[in-house]
């Protein structure tokens, strides 16, 4: 007898149950419906790519937790970090075919080596919008509403949008004369809400950072005195989110908002929900040099990620995904051999009417059918037993109440639409 496999899975890595699909594909809906009503188009890049693609582009951090091996034909290979990346070499390799800026959206997995914990997996969805060739600002104004429209779409209440600007980052520290590190400062600072302003020091302290420069960068952010640095970026980006018409309710400007990645170049963005208690929700910003290490063109871009998976716990824990049906709304029941037929002539009827049914398969007790329709969360079942076949009638049993109905054959569609 041959030894049987376990059915495991790898930590970080889940199994998702119809219930489970039906409720991530409502949220995935509810998010596309958003990025196309802004003119966003989808796209797809492949889930593995040379590993000189990933590497390199994200600091060490991101290099550290990146899936990389070597292929059978001694090719080194890497699964997607994020989706940004991706597109920037999509674009480099098809700009001459792409109408420009070009605005894109894509959902698709992406794979971190993470320790797993809530929230943060190996195996992951990303939703991405991004607008690529041009640097004006009212992209970036433009990805702040879609980003608030979609979290007003499925249902967040208590969010913000946190703003800040990787330049005027990069302008304090080199005030400070550490420019030259900022990728490792910013790496830190974008850990604050995990360890805390102290926990922040001291790792910038084991870095080799000058105790006093740490304390002189703190006190301009805590202060936010920013009368030497240019902030005018900062102050359009607003204007423009204004003639969005975005409330203000739902903006914050925070100076220690750093975003870890080394690419980002200019406003960057973080949604938080105290509600949901998870740390970033969404995240994104300006990239002036991503497209430029895979073409001699300057393609400027802009976008943001939203973290699905997060946004999945968010809306299960604020209570917003109880009631999402699964695809069935009719089963229609068969009593025996002989009833078989009449059955699946019912069945075809409902479906060529275009009403998402299904029949059970073999004749069993009507207890049984009942129970499958539960399990399925099926809203009505058909049944057709020899005395409504005697009559042109069907009986409908509605799950939800238990109530049962008896009416002509022929009424069963336009009745069934009635609810559907």
């Amino acid at each position: 007898m041959n030894q049987i496999i376990q059915p495991k899975i790898l930590k970080g890595t889940r199994d998702f149950l119809p219930e489970d699909m039906a409720k991530r594909n409502f949220v995935m809906e509810q998010i596309r419906k958003v990025f196309e009503k802004y003119g966003y188009d989808t796209i797809e890049t492949p889930v593995i790519a040379y590993a000189e693609t990933i590497l390199g582009k994200y600091g060490d951090d991101g290099d550290r937790l990146t899936y990389s091996f070597e292929d059978s034909g001694g090719r080194r290979i890497a699964l997607p970090y994020d989706l940004t990346v991706p597109f920037a070499r999509l674009v480099a390799a098809n700009w001459q075919d792409l109408p420009m800026p070009f605005k894109r959206y894509q959902i698709q997995r992406v794979w971190r080596a993470e320790k797993p914990q809530k929230g943060r997996l190996r195996e992951f969805y990303q939703c991405d919008i991004d607008v690529i060739g041009t640097k004006s600002l009212i992209a970036e104004a433009e990805i702040a509403r879609v980003v608030v429209d979609v979290f007003k779409e499925l249902g967040f209440e208590d969010f913000k949008l946190k703003i800040n600007s990787r330049r005027l980052m990069n302008a304090i520290l080199e005030s400070l004369g550490v420019l030259e590190d900022a990728p490792a400062v910013i790496r830190s600072i974008d850990k604050m809400d995990k360890i805390g302003e102290e926990g922040v020091r001291e790792e910038l302290e084991k870095k080799g950072f000058d105790s006093g420069k740490i304390s002189r960068l703190f006190k301009v952010l805590a202060e936010k005195d920013f009368a030497d640095y240019d902030t005018s970026e900062i102050y359009e980006f607003l204007q423009l989110c204004k003639d969005f018409k975005i409330d203000e309710e739902y903006l914050e400007f925070d100076p220690y908002l750093a975003r870890g990645l080394d690419y980002y170049t200019g406003i960057t963005y973080e949604v938080i929900c105290d509600e949901a208690g998870l740390g970033s929700l969404c995240g994104g910003g300006r990239y002036d040099d991503l497209c430029g290490l895979f073409c001699k063109e300057d393609f400027s871009g802009v976008g943001v990620a939203f973290g699905f998976e997060r946004i999945m716990i968010a809306l299960e824990k604020m209570g917003k995904l109880k009631k999402i049906p699964l695809n069935s709304k009719v089963l229609v029941t068969v009593f025996d051999e002989e009833s078989s037929g009449d059955a699946l002539g019912i069945y075809t009827s409902l479906i060529e009417a275009g009403i998402n049914s299904e029949v059970y398969f073999e004749p069993d007790k009507l207890s049984k059918q009942f129970k499958y329709a539960n399990k399925k969360k099926i809203s009505f079942v058909v049944v057709r037993g020899s005395q409504e076949r005697a009559k042109n009638e069907v009986t409908i049993k509605i799950m939800e109440t238990g109530r049962q109905k008896t009416i002509p054959e022929n009424q069963l569609i336009s009745y069934i639409k009635g609810y559907v």
